[in-house]
């Protein structure tokens, strides 16, 4: 699996981690499928709250300790990397024990919302030892570019989770069995990391400086805060329909609220390559030359991420009973919802807000997003029902989406005109919306199964997009060689 990092360029090694985590998302798309055809809903919605607690958990205890390996390793000498990635490691154990006294709570609260526990916190407390202090592995590898190892890592950790969670489901084990299950992938994950560690890392580890950690915890707090609060707003939805709904409503709801992962992705993965041209153009007081590749990466993400948003929600309800059954159809509603949130992921606004040294902003974005979706949650969720927790969301989104603007013209001295591109944005929408038009009224008329019409309605949808947008000039010839170069992860030829 080694590497010639020479010959691992910028973009390849984005190339290489977006495809990893597409198969991370597919694996994990697949052990959904599985289990919704194989569990209850009553022992599906449970497990399912499990994995939420755990996630969650896992969240905060990070505290943004794994991101800060790529800031310190082009930092500390190449002899004491081993040392720091220790320390790493050895802070995160020390974080699982907090993290284990959350779980040990949720064991009294979660029966009070109709989830019964039955002791299984403590599966999941030795799990959070086994893998909290292993998350930073990736990074790690990525960092001194091996990024296939790292791809390899997720790959097999993620496959190895799908077999704990499922293998135990097809065999009719009850639930518990499931949660010890996952007992393996995480002593696999243990053992992967600490092998791939030692073979990337030979010999003794040169000491660190004094105060080392008093020094990752000052740059990685403000951040993994603000990453935090990105994850809790994922989840917190959850657990207002957790608290407030049947455990049956919670499972449909679980099946619908979330977003097609790999389109925020695509927004990430351009702004990473783009990035040190972000800050060389800041610090050099370039500024119109940073608003031309701002503008400029969003136009190019928009053509991929708005026809895609559109067709997700044309074909909602084929989507959700293809994979899930046509027991979990009323999930098409939330996954609706939470679909039209993609609409601002054209951009990686984090991206641009550390290149102009807004990093303050992207915290006080994250205050203000968790705190206007659980301002709005309870309410909608007692007005709205299913629909009242993602409406909160798609709403909370909307508000930071306007401070973070807000901000960042400010910063640059620009009016929220030119912070922007509003202009081609609405143009490539309306061409993805019109799109959409003549297939939705073919498919009021024709009738068949949930999967034909999946398909037919993709490739026409994508097929019409296709043509208008090219004909209209919103797709060009150069644009066409960007998709091809990026799906195939290939330098295009201008």
């Amino acid at each position: 699996m080694a590497e010639n990092p020479s010959k691992t360029g910028l973009s390849r090694k984005a190339g290489i981690i977006v495809f990893s985590r597409a198969v991370m998302v597919l694996v994990q798309m697949a052990s959904m499928m599985v289990l919704t055809r194989i569990l209850t809903k009553e022992d599906f919605g449970l497990l399912t709250f499990l994995l939420l607690l755990y996630s969650s958990v896992i969240t905060l205890a990070q505290l943004g300790l794994p991101e800060s390996v790529f800031y310190f390793f082009e930092r500390v000498p190449k002899e004491s990397r081993k040392s720091f990635a220790l320390l790493t490691g050895r802070t995160l154990f020390y974080f699982a024990a907090a993290a284990s006294l959350i779980l040990i709570a949720f064991n009294f609260i979660a029966p009070l919302w109709g989830f019964e526990m039955n002791g299984l916190a403590f599966p999941l407390i030795l799990l959070v030892f086994l893998e909290l202090p292993m998350v930073p592995m990736p990074n790690i590898l990525i960092a001194i570019d091996r990024a296939k190892q790292a791809a390899w890592l997720n790959i097999a950790a993620s496959s190895i989770q799908f077999a704990a969670l499922t293998v135990p489901a097809l065999l009719q084990q009850p639930v518990g069995t499931i949660v010890w299950a996952l007992l393996g992938y995480g002593l696999f994950r243990c053992g992967l990391s600490a092998f791939l560690f030692l073979k990337n890392f030979p010999g003794k580890a040169a000491p660190l400086p004094e105060g080392m950690m008093r020094e990752q915890l000052r740059y990685s707090v403000p951040l993994g805060i603000a990453q935090i609060l990105w994850g809790l707003n994922r989840q917190i939805d959850k657990y207002v329909v957790a608290a407030f709904l049947p455990v049956t409503v919670y499972a449909v709801y679980v099946v619908g609220s979330w977003e097609i992962p790999i389109v925020p992705t695509i927004a990430y993965s351009v702004a990473s390559v783009m990035m040190p041209s972000f800050v060389g153009y800041f610090l050099n007081d370039e500024k119109d030359q940073l608003l031309s590749l701002w503008f400029r990466a969003i136009e190019k993400v928009a053509i991929v991420v708005l026809p895609l948003t559109i067709l997700f929600l044309l074909v909602a309800e084929e989507f959700i009973v293809v994979l899930f059954s046509e027991a979990y159809i009323d999930a098409a509603l939330p996954f609706r919802i939470y679909t039209l949130i993609l609409l601002h992921r054209v951009a990686a606004y984090s991206s641009l807000l550390k290149a102009i040294g807004e990093t303050r902003t992207i915290t006080y974005s994250a205050i203000l997003l968790i705190v206007t979706n659980f301002i709005l949650s309870i309410p909608l969720v007692m007005v709205m029902g299913i629909a009242g927790p993602p409406t909160a969301t798609l709403l909370a989104n909307v508000v930071s989406w306007l401070y973070v603007l807000t901000r960042i013209k400010d910063r640059l001295g620009i009016s929220f005109r030119e912070v922007f591109p509003f202009r081609s944005y609405a143009r490539t929408l309306a061409v993805a919306g019109l799109s959409a038009v003549p297939v939705y009224f073919i498919a009021s008329i024709l009738h068949s199964s949930y999967a034909i019409t999946l398909t037919w309605k993709a490739v026409m949808y994508l097929a019409i997009y296709a043509g208008m947008a090219t004909l209209v000039r919103v797709v060009q010839g150069e644009d066409w060689r960007y998709l091809l170069s990026f799906f195939t992860m290939k330098s295009a030829k201008n």
